[in-house]
């Protein structure tokens, strides 16, 4: 949250106080990763698919498969904060994480458009609720000055599974299609689950030795981290904090699994070369990386949600100039460093801003909810590309559309303040100490 507010941010009296451990930021960055590559692959494989005779699929068909992914990180989204509430945020985690993984790896074997569509939602299903149960699991272990670059870390990993996915599909796609890269994803998903699942698992005993612990507190302690009406962000001071974050979210999430989804097929309509195209897509990745980790230490210093408002101007000029097509191939590689590092940012400082709005007991509903529901906005991205290219419109209006909606993500930060964002804490902490046990 910013520094610049006025009024200090009231918290859970269980908020990390001691050390962070930033272990556990890495093992979830880790997972991210493994999402990021999955949930990146299909826009590097559009071309090929589109040229696969044995699935018949064109644009748009192929616009409404890739929304799929994302109808389905809605509704797991939507679910995330009870299943955390059920199962904790680690076991959450694993079991999507699972889901995700052995789902894309049977793409590899689908025979039909819709086959592929379907095994997309149930991915999206796995990584919607991941998401939130991975970003809660990382801030719950670091301390209140760190949230920002917590958050942005770990969200780091998708770009940085999407710059692996590129790397991956450059080196098959040409050679054996596109049916092995959804193979690799899998391989990838098994060896990062047996590298960091023992060290969650130690981890989630290791806080469940210490809740035991604090047990003798609950009767003095509402906000002990006995389990809450999850409903209660629904209300009161919470609910502006909520839509805002929501709708932020949606608009963030169009810019940037539109570019995403749609950057390698776009500069194919541009006339670039496919290894040109991966290189392009390798660039936006890299921006991404970089970009995650320099707006979170801008956020340090200047506040959170200046540095995201920032990046969406950033992300819609960075648009507008593609768009123009007065670049040369030269400058449209900083160009597109700059769009990845700014497009993505947007979106890890909104996750902050929501996290740092809710007490630690109701943050991974309200995440689950803002990116559950935000997810509107990647469902929309995918189809609307293709339907804008199917209507002859060509491919400089997708940039523009995307460009829109980045500055509609600015606008409605400007209602996210510091102010509203220290009521909801105030509120929900109140909610929870007039109701110290909680409904199960």
């Amino acid at each position: 949250m910013s520094r610049t507010s006025s009024t200090p941010l009231p918290s859970s009296s269980h908020e990390p106080l001691t050390a962070s451990n930033w272990w556990v930021i890495v093992a979830c960055a880790a997972i991210m990763v493994t999402e990021g590559f999955d949930l990146l692959i299909f826009s590097n494989a559009i071309p090929s698919l589109l040229t696969d005779a044995s699935l018949g699929i064109d644009k748009v068909a192929v616009g409404s498969i890739g929304s799929m992914i994302f109808v389905g990180m809605l509704l797991g989204g939507l679910v995330a904060g009870k299943a955390t509430q059920t199962l904790g945020l680690m076991r959450t985690a694993m079991l999507g994480f699972a889901c995700f993984t052995v789902t894309t790896a049977l793409i590899g074997l689908a025979q039909t458009g819709w086959q592929i569509g379907l095994l997309r939602f149930l991915a999206g299903l796995g990584l919607g609720v991941v998401l939130p149960a991975g970003l809660s699991l990382a801030r719950k272990h670091v301390q209140q000055r760190h949230g920002a670059l917590a958050i942005s870390v770990v969200m780091s990993g998708i770009p940085v599974g999407g710059m692996l996915a590129a790397m991956v599909s450059h080196a098959i796609i040409p050679s054996w299609g596109w049916r092995p890269l959804f193979a690799a994803a899998g391989v990838l998903g098994l060896l990062v689950m047996a590298l960091i699942g023992p060290y969650l698992a130690r981890i989630e005993q290791r806080d469940r030795l210490a809740a035991a612990h604090q047990d003798h507190a609950t009767a003095t302690d509402p906000l002990s981290g006995q389990p809450l009406d999850w409903r209660a962000i629904l209300r009161g001071a919470s609910l502006p904090v909520l839509a805002l974050g929501t709708l932020a979210t949606l608009a963030d999430l169009l810019t940037w699994y539109g570019v995403s989804v749609w950057l390698t097929q776009l500069m194919r309509e541009f006339e670039v070369p496919f290894s040109g195209a991966m290189q392009l897509m390798f660039t936006l990745n890299i921006g991404a990386v970089a970009g995650s980790l320099l707006t979170a230490s801008l956020a340090m210093r200047w506040g959170t949600r200046p540095v995201a408002m920032l990046a969406g101007v950033v992300a819609s000029l960075c648009l507008l100039l593609i768009a123009s097509r007065w670049l040369s191939s030269t400058a449209m590689l900083p160009v597109i460093a700059l769009l990845g590092m700014s497009a993505i940012s947007a979106q890890n400082l909104v996750n902050a801003l929501v996290a740092d709005a809710f007490p630690v007991q109701y943050r991974a509903a309200a995440i689950g909810i803002t990116l559950g529901l935000g997810r509107l906005g990647a469902v929309i991205a995918p189809a609307l590309g293709g339907h804008i290219l199917a209507s002859g419109h060509g491919p400089s209006w997708v940039l523009v559309v995307f460009a829109i909606s980045a500055v509609a993500g600015v606008l409605l930060l400007l209602g996210f303040t510091p102010r509203r964002s220290a009521a909801s804490v105030a509120y929900l902490n109140d909610q929870a100490r007039s109701r110290p046990h909680g409904i199960r």
